[in-house]
C-alpha cells in the first residue's frame, strides 16, 4: 500500500526560472521603499535582464526617461539653483562693485567737505562789510561771493556725473555678473542634460555601428545604464564643475593654470571611465559579444556614446550660452 501511495503521488523537480521571472525575482527581492535606488540596484547587478523590462509589469518600475530625469537631472537642478544662490553675489565682480561704491562714497565726501567749506564762506562774507582778502588780494564782495557760488556748484556738477558714471558702472557690473551667474550654475545642468539627449544619438549611432544586431531598444537601455551607473558619478561631475566654473566665488581664483590642466584631465578621464562602465553594459543589454579590451580603439559603443554626448552637449551649451547673453542685453537695456 505504501509503494502504492507513494507512485501516485506527482513528483516536482526544481526547474530554471526564465529570463522575465529572473527580472521579476531580482526586483522582488530589493530592499527599501525607494523605487529609484531599488531600479538602480536591479540595472547594476542584471545589464542583461534589461530586454524583458518593457515584458512584464513592475510596480514602481519607472521608464527609461523618468528614470533619468529622476537620477540625473532633478539633482543636478538643486545644485545649479543651490549654486547659483551662493554665488550670486560674490567673486571678483562683487569685490569690484565693493570697491567702486567704496570710491563713490569718498568722491561724495570729498565734494560735500568742499561744498560745505564754501557754504560757510559765503555766510562769512555775508555778515562783514569789509573787503574779502583772498591769497592777499582784494576781492570784491559780489565777484567772491559769485567765486564762491560758482563753486558750490561745481562740486555739486561732479557730485552728480560721479554718482550717475558709478551707477551705470555698478548697473553694467550687476548685468555681468548676474549673466555669468546664470552661466555658471546653469553649466552643469546642461552637463546632465546632455548625458540623457544623448539618448537619441547614440540609438542612431548604433543601429549604424551595429547593422546586423537588433539594437532598436539601445536608446532605452543607455538611459537605464547611464543613469543606473551614473548617480554618483553624476553627482562628483556636477561638484567639481560647480567648483571649477565658480571658482572666484569659492576662493579658487588665484589658482594657477597647472592645477587646472590637471583638473580638466582627470575630470575628463573620469568622464571616459564612466563611459567605459555604461558601453561594457551596453554589449551585454543588447546581446552583443564583446572581443575587444573595454579601453580599445575598436569598442564601437564607446566611441559612440562619447561623440554622442560631446555633440549633444556642445549644442545644448551653445543654445544656453546665447539665451544667458540675451539675458544680459535686456538686463543692462532696460535695468
Amino acid at each position: 500500500m505504501q509503494i502504492e501511495h507513494l507512485q501516485n503521488e506527482e513528483v516536482f523537480e526544481p526547474r530554471d526560472l526564465t529570463p522575465v521571472e529572473q527580472f521579476q525575482l531580482q526586483w522582488k527581492q530589493q530592499p527599501g521603499f525607494i523605487s529609484l535606488v531599488r531600479q538602480k540596484n536591479v540595472i547594476d547587478q542584471n545589464a542583461e535582464l534589461l530586454p524583458y523590462a518593457g515584458a512584464v509589469y513592475l510596480p514602481g518600475w519607472a521608464s527609461p526617461r523618468a528614470f533619468a530625469i529622476q537620477g540625473l537631472v532633478v539633482l543636478a537642478l538643486v545644485l545649479s539653483f543651490f549654486n547659483w544662490y551662493q554665488t550670486r553675489h560674490s567673486g571678483k565682480l562683487q569685490d569690484e562693485i565693493v570697491a567702486l561704491k567704496a570710491g563713490l562714497e569718498d568722491e561724495t565726501r570729498r565734494q560735500q567737505g568742499i561744498i560745505d567749506a564754501a557754504q560757510m564762506e559765503t555766510k562769512r562774507v555775508l555778515r562783514s562789510s569789509r573787503p574779502v582778502v583772498w591769497r592777499k588780494t582784494v576781492i570784491p564782495h559780489d565777484e567772491f561771493l559769485q567765486q564762491l557760488n560758482s563753486t558750490i556748484a561745481d562740486a555739486k556738477r561732479s557730485l552728480q556725473e560721479s554718482q550717475q558714471k558709478a551707477a551705470q558702472r555698478e548697473q553694467d557690473l550687476r548685468a555681468i555678473q548676474a549673466g555669468q551667474a546664470i552661466a555658471n550654475s546653469g553649466t552643469p545642468l546642461v552637463f546632465s542634460l546632455a548625458l540623457v539627449l544623448a539618448a537619441g544619438l547614440v540609438a542612431g549611432g548604433a543601429r549604424r555601428d551595429f547593422p546586423k544586431s537588433n539594437v532598436r531598444a539601445a536608446g532605452d537601455y543607455y538611459l537605464y545604464l547611464a543613469t543606473a551607473f551614473g548617480i554618483w558619478p553624476n553627482l562628483v561631475f556636477l561638484i567639481f564643475l560647480h567648483f571649477a566654473l565658480s571658482g572666484s566665488a569659492y576662493g579658487l581664483g588665484s589658482i594657477g593654470p597647472l592645477f587646472w590642466i590637471i583638473f580638466w584631465l582627470g575630470f575628463f578621464f573620469l568622464l571616459l571611465r564612466y563611459f567605459v562602465v555604461v558601453s561594457r553594459n551596453m554589449y551585454k543589454a543588447l546581446q552583443i559579444r564583446q572581443w575587444f579590451e573595454d579601453w580599445s580603439l575598436d569598442n564601437k559603443m564607446l566611441l559612440r556614446i562619447h561623440s554622442s554626448f560631446l555633440i549633444a552637449f556642445a549644442m545644448m551649451e551653445a543654445a544656453f550660452l546665447s539665451l544667458t547673453y540675451l539675458l544680459y542685453v535686456a538686463t543692462r537695456r532696460f535695468a
